[in-house]
This record gives structure tokens, sequence and C-alpha cells, in this order.
């Protein structure tokens, strides 16, 4: 029944009505007493009246609210049911699907008719924790938004955007340079006939290549070449990780040349000039990594490198050319300098400290301040020996870093030896001090590379750093100064510790180098006092031995024990000892160090790239001696994710 609700005139004639019947009382009846019962009669029902009124408002205002509520409610559930717009809710306590509209049940209904559930569930377990994320679905891209104050999913489609950004994409001009490695080597063994083979063969590569992928390309010289493409040709290049390197290489060894391909690819949206200069760049890069590669970069100071290939150990051989112009380059740039300090890498090794040695006597040949920089808070046994040694005979310079952050003048030069990863240099805050920077290192490059590195000898075919510092002081031979028995005996042990004692990574100019050595007094009862293993390091070697797994038929992972600390020369020499051992290609040992970190020293023979491995986990180094330190993670989920990143490689390697 409808409620009757007074309005303003009933009101008025109510009133009216009752003051005539007050009048009446007044006339008819004489009595005080019933005159004011009767007042009090009239406002009390008046009093309900104006009561019921109220009550009645209220009560239609709540039914128009009602109302009005069931209506937005099913213009809401139409709006959800019929907008092209999948929306999902879950229930709040059960994390369980509780509802979804139409189109999101189009959206994830597969081909044979089935709702895909756990499709779904997958999304909205990486949604949760996001307010926006992309999702790929039945060959279709969706953006999807979180509303977490209502436990609401919103599945945008955005396939026809994003298929219009690709395609921009994909037209982005990409140049890239192409060398062939070890190509000096045969013009210096080969007569004209054989050579003139070898050129055919690699221009007919080069060009079955170029008509494959619809690639431009220009021979500029007889061991390199110019390409011009898009980016979706590099983006197929890139998926298929650049075989055409495995493909070269394979088809070289079978004709019994020992060349291969390095590449530098660079892209970006606009100024085709900064794109070449950065194809040259990332060509140096993979050159200085040891060739056989692959790097692309994307035309950006934010974007980082990609590698690709690197699956020989190096082959890019330097030339004495090549040395005696370091020499010089060198040379001229320390006699425009006041003071020359040299560091090592953090934890310095034999290799580290030879090699700086050996730059002190090379830079002291030209001016006389000249300061070998160590830390005297983080020395391993055989480096405290030398170190102790060297101070005793006063034959070099030695300085703590913080001697030397005092020492440092505008005009000072700083030498990074046996490292090219700022990262990894002896101390942060001195290097910060300098302006000028030369790297004299032999592990392949990186992206983590000193910006104000003004030369940079990088040969990842050396043994040693101590090998390369070597030759450069024999290119120099000056009559100023000459290494003393120390001096020599510590480069031979740098390459001695680098090589495995003269087993791993030799070359002939290992041999020269290390006969150089010897002539100037290299004393290999000297080398085994100073590279002696104490007995705790060799008990800790032991201990670490019997902790390894073989993961594989040729491959060994020792993973210690989550609360015992380890040092890295004792990591490195169980890696070193586990090689050693029959059919065994690489070895792994995980251990956490006495700084804290969970560390990775890794060695290989020639057949995997443990560079490769280490720099997945953050690391890097050499083809077959790379090492990683890794943060915030135990020594077990640093060893499930090796095992996984190995595993992975592997599976690559025999595809």
């Amino acid at each position: 029944m409808k409620k009757f609700r007074f309005a303003d005139i009933h009101f008025v004639i109510i009133g009216l009505i009752f003051l005539g019947l007050v009048a009446l009382i007044i006339r008819l009846t004489p009595s005080f007493t019933i005159l004011l019962f009767t007042v009090f009669l009239l406002t009390v029902s008046f009093v309900v009246l104006l009561i019921y009124q109220n009550h009645t408002c209220k009560t239609d205002e709540l039914d128009k609210i009602r109302h009005i509520n069931h209506q937005a409610e099913s213009s809401m559930t139409s709006l959800l049911e019929n907008l092209p717009v999948g929306v999902v809710k879950i229930d709040e306590k059960t994390d369980e699907i509780e509802w979804f509209n139409p189109f999101a049940e189009l959206t994830f209904t597969k081909e044979d008719g089935d709702f895909d559930d756990d499709r779904l569930r997958d999304i909205l377990a990486v949604g949760r924790d996001k307010t926006r994320i992309y999702a790929e679905f039945s060959g279709k891209r969706y953006i999807v938004h979180t509303d977490f104050q209502n436990e609401l999913f919103y599945f945008f489609d955005v396939s026809s955007e994003y298929k219009a950004t690709q395609e921009v994409a994909s037209l982005r001009p990409v140049i890239g340079v192409i060398s062939v490695d070890n190509y000096d080597d045969l013009e210096d063994t080969m007569s004209d006939s054989e050579l003139s083979e070898v050129n055919s063969f690699v221009s007919s590569f080069i060009t079955n290549f170029s008509q494959q992928h619809q690639i431009f390309y220009r021979r500029v010289a007889m061991n390199r070449f110019y390409v011009f493409t898009d980016y979706a040709v590099l983006d197929q290049l890139m998926t298929e990780k650049f075989s055409i390197i495995d493909q070269f290489r394979s088809e070289a060894k079978s004709r019994h040349l020992a060349i291969t391909l390095s590449m530098g690819f660079a892209f970006g949206n606009d100024n085709h000039h900064t794109i070449g200069q950065l194809a040259l760049q990332n060509l140096n890069m993979a050159e200085v990594r040891g060739g056989d590669q692959a790097v692309v970069k994307e035309n950006s100071e934010q974007k980082q490198p990609i590698y690709f290939g690197g699956n020989t150990a190096s082959t890019t051989k330097r030339t004495r050319t090549r040395t005696r112009a370091m020499m010089s380059a060198i040379s001229d740039k320390i006699n425009f300098v006041s003071k020359v300090f040299i560091v090592g890498h953090q934890k310095l090794d034999m290799d580290a400290l030879g090699a700086s040695v050996g730059m002190h006597c090379f830079a002291q040949n030209l001016i006389e301040e000249v300061y070998v920089v160590y830390d005297e808070t983080a020395m391993f046994s055989d480096i405290s020996r030398a170190v102790e040694q060297l101070s005793a005979e006063a034959s070099t310079n030695l300085v703590t870093v913080s001697e030397a952050l005092e020492m440092v003048t505008r005009d000072s030069l700083l030498i990074m030896v046996d490292h090219s990863k700022v990262s990894l240099t002896l101390s942060q805050a001195l290097y910060e001090k300098f302006d000028q920077v030369i790297v004299i290192d032999h592990h392949r490059r990186d992206s983590d590379f000193p910006q104000n590195a003004i030369i940079a000898y990088i040969e990842s075919g050396a043994s040693s750093t101590s090998e390369l510092v070597t030759e450069l002081l024999q290119f120099q031979n000056s009559k100023k100064r000459r290494l003393s028995r120390l001096q020599s005996s510590l480069l031979m042990a740098g390459i001695m510790l680098d090589t495995r004692h003269f087993s791993a990574r030799v070359t002939s100019r290992t041999f020269d180098v290390a006969s150089y050595l010897r002539s100037c007094g290299s004393d290999s009862i000297m080398i085994q006092d100073i590279s002696a293993t104490d007995f705790e390091e060799s008990r800790a070697v032991s201990e670490l031995i019997l902790k390894a797994n073989q993961v594989l038929p040729n491959i060994i992972i020792v993973k210690a024990e989550e609360e015992k600390l380890y040092d890295k020369v004792t990591m490195s020499k169980t890696a070193d000892n586990l090689l050693m051992l029959a059919g065994i290609e690489g070895t792994f040992v995980i251990a956490r160090s006495d700084q804290g970190q969970v560390s990775i020293s890794a060695r290989s023979r020639n057949n995997i790239n443990v560079q490769r491995i280490m720099e997945n986990m953050g690391g890097g180094g050499h083809f077959n001696l790379a090492a990683a330190q890794i943060s915030n993670q135990t020594v077990q989920e640093v060893f499930v994710e090796l095992r996984e990143i190995i595993f992975k490689e592997v599976l690559e390697n025999i595809e």
C-alpha cells in the first residue's frame, strides 16, 4: 500500500481545525482544566502527525536510494557483462576466482572449449603484486590492471597497439661490422693462391648469409664487412643466437682454417653516425673478449650489450707490432705525468702482484715517482710473504691504499692491471681520484669498463697479465733499470699461477717471456717459497674436494657448508685440482667468502666457456677461468641457480 505523506497545506488546515476546536471549547466550557486538557491532546496529536511525517519522509528516501542502487547495480552488471574488457574478481580470503564477466570467459577459453583456469591463475599470481602487468594468451597481448581494494583484475586487449609498436620497432636501422679473426696470420703463412681460396670462401659465406637474411653488405677490406639491415632481421639473428658464427667456424675447420668471425651490431631510432660508431665499438669488444662472438647493443646509454657465441677459447693472437705500439703509447703517456700508481684487483693474487711489480719497473725507467698500491688488511699468505720480501729488498715502492689517497695529485696516472672492471678494482675511492686510467689485462672485457680509460691493452689470448707486462719490458729494453731477482720471480709466479704451471693456455709467446724472466734471474726456489701452501689452506682444499658433486659426466660442482667461510685462493686451488681429474671439462666451487658474499670459482679446459656462465651469475673472467660474487643468497640457492645455467648451456651446445 502506498504510504500517505502530508503536504504543507494539510498542516495549515489541521492547524486551523485545532484553533477552531480550542476557541469552541473556550466558549462552551468555562473550566480551565478542561481547556488545558484539550490543548494537551491537540498538541500531542500534532506532534504525532509530525513524527509520522518525518518517518514517512525517511522511508521514502531509503526507498529511493534502494531503487537508485538497484538501478546502478543492474547498469554496472550489464556494463561489466557487455564491456569489451575482461574482469575477474578474486575472493579476498580464499584467493579463489569468485566471478568473471563473459569477455574474460571468452578470453580464457581454449580452442577445445575448456576454460583455461590454470593460465588465468598464473597471470593473476603475478599481477597480485603489481598494479599493471603484460600478459599474452591465445596469440593476443593484454594489459592487466589490478584494483587491490576490490580484488578486481581488468584485462585490456592491446594487441593492435602492440603490433603497431612492434612494426615501428622492427624498422629501426641496424648497422653491423663483421671481422675475420686471425686473418693476418693467414697472410703470413699462406701463398697467394691459398689466400685467394680463403678470400673466396669468406666472401661466398658472407654473400650467402646476406642473401638468406636480405641484408645489404659491402666488403671494405679482406677481413672486414659492413652490413646494413633493420631490427626485424637482427631480432631473428638474436633468436637464432647468431648460429651463423658456429656455422662459419665449422666450415672453416673443415677446410683446416683457424679463423672465426667477430661481429658488432648496433641499432637505434635515429642518428646513423652514432649507430655506426657504436657498431665499431661493439666489434672491438667482441675481439677483445676473444673473438668468435657477436656483441649487440642499442644506441642508448641505459642499455647493456648482449653477447652471443664465444664457444671457443680465445684464438685472437696479438702481434709483436701491436705490443710495440702499446709500449710506445704507454711510455708516451707516462712521460707526461708526475706520478704513477699501479693497482691490481681486490684480494691480490700472484698474477696481479707480479704484473704490478713489472709495470713499476717499466714506469720507473721513465719517471721516478711510481708506486705499487696494496691493501694491507686483505692479503693472502703468499701475497703477504711477497710484500714482506719486496719491502725488505726496497726495489719496489709499495704504498697502502690510505697512503696513496693522500699522495694522488691532479696530474697523476692510474694503471689497472689484471682487471678491467671498476667494481673489482682495489679501491673505489682511489680510482675516483684519477681522470686518466690505463688498463692492462688478459680477461675478456665486459660492460663495467672504466669510462676514463685512455689506453686499454687487453689481450684475452694471453696466458696472464704478467706475460703481457713482461713483453712490454722486453720491447722497452731499457738499460736504466732491469728486473731484480725477486721481481722477475714474482712475474714468473704470476704466469705459473694462471697457466697452472704451464699446463693450460700457453703459447710460444708464453715460453718466450718465461725464458726472458729466467735470464733476469727468476728463481724457482724463491717462487716455491713464496707460493707455498699453508697446512690450514691445504686442509681446507681437501675439505672442499670431499664436498664435490659430479652433476654431469664432465662437470663437477663443489657446494660448501653454509656457515663455513673460505678465502678465494682456497676455492681457486680446489677448482684447479678437480680440473686435473680424467674426463672433467669444468669445475665450479661455491662457498661463502670471508667477506660474507657467496663466491664461485670456475675453471674449464677448452670446451666450456665458464666466463659466459659466470656472466649469467653477475661475474666474469676468462674463457676457462672466471668467478662471481653473489649477495643476498644462500649457498644452496646459488648452487641451484648455477646448476640450471650449466644444464642450459650444455643443452644449447648440444643443439
